[in-house]
């Protein structure tokens, strides 16, 4: 975990709003070799900058992250001027060799490895990452669910955390399922997909071409990458694709999702 620069200010009693992102980057490799697993990919070339500036194309303030080797949500957060925290899936053997993160404009206050999943390959662990924003917490927790797994166990438990905080709450990333597999009914009832709260050209689009690029993705066209949020302390303004001039970045699309933050009552 670090803290860079401090968040800009902001004037009270003005609606904050925020740019979300959630972005499986492919540990840099962009779209070469279509379909080899990220596993058998460590030790090819990255990179990168390619990969910040997709991020810096969607102005995101917080920004989930899979398929992060360890160093490179420090590397993001160097070429971003982020503050960023990582969370390895894996200590020993099975997924330790990579991980998720969530990178801030906003200065991170505490972060926590919570596992999901474990088992020969099928080791997952969430990113809980706390980020203080005017002088408040909001939690973001980075999910990469093993898409091997279909018992629901790993959202149960991804579920079971996100209802510990009573605060501001969000769960973004690669589920592996799509919006209507019946796993994604154990999702906390007090979130919901953000990308049913808005019907605009950008979440229809989102909704239309999905999160898989390249037709080499059996599943090309379908949506696993999303934002779940709590309505009740954010207000969905939009949400869409990532540019499509990033989108050779990776093997996924970036999810952007616009909110303002509602005014505590």
């Amino acid at each position: 975990m670090a803290k860079s620069p401090a968040s800009d200010t902001f004037l009270s009693g003005v609606p904050r709003e925020l740019t979300l992102v959630s972005y499986n980057i492919r540990t840099g490799i962009g779209i070469a070799s279509p379909g080899t697993s990220p596993y058998h990919t460590q030790f090819w070339k990255k990179s990168l900058p390619r990969v910040a500036a997709a991020i810096r194309s969607t102005s995101a303030d917080i920004v989930a992250v899979q398929e992060l080797l360890e160093g490179q949500e420090e590397e993001l957060g160097r070429l971003l001027g982020m503050n960023y925290a990582y969370a390895r899936h894996g200590i020993v053997g099975p997924g330790d060799w990579w991980g998720v993160g969530v990178l801030s404009k906003f200065p991170i206050t505490s972060s926590f490895r919570d596992v999901i999943s474990t088992g020969s390959g099928n080791t997952r662990s969430n990113a809980v990452v706390t980020v203080e924003i005017d002088g408040s917490p909001h939690v973001f927790i980075s999910i990469h669910k093993d898409n091997d797994l279909g018992d629901g166990v790993s959202i149960d438990r991804t579920a079971d955390t996100a209802n510990e905080f009573l605060g501001p709450v969000s769960v973004m990333g690669d589920f592996n399922l799509w919006p209507d597999d019946p796993i994604m009914k154990k999702m906390p009832k007090k979130l919901s997909d953000s990308a049913d709260h808005v019907d605009t050209p950008g979440s229809r689009e989102l909704k239309r071409i999905g999160t898989l690029n390249g037709t080499h993705h059996a599943d090309h066209g379908g949506r696993v990458d999303s934002i779940w949020i709590d309505p009740r302390f954010y207000e969905v303004l939009d949400t869409y694709l990532m540019d499509k001039g990033h989108w050779d970045a990776s093997d996924h699309y970036g999810v952007v999702l616009r909110v303002r933050v509602k005014q505590e009552n």
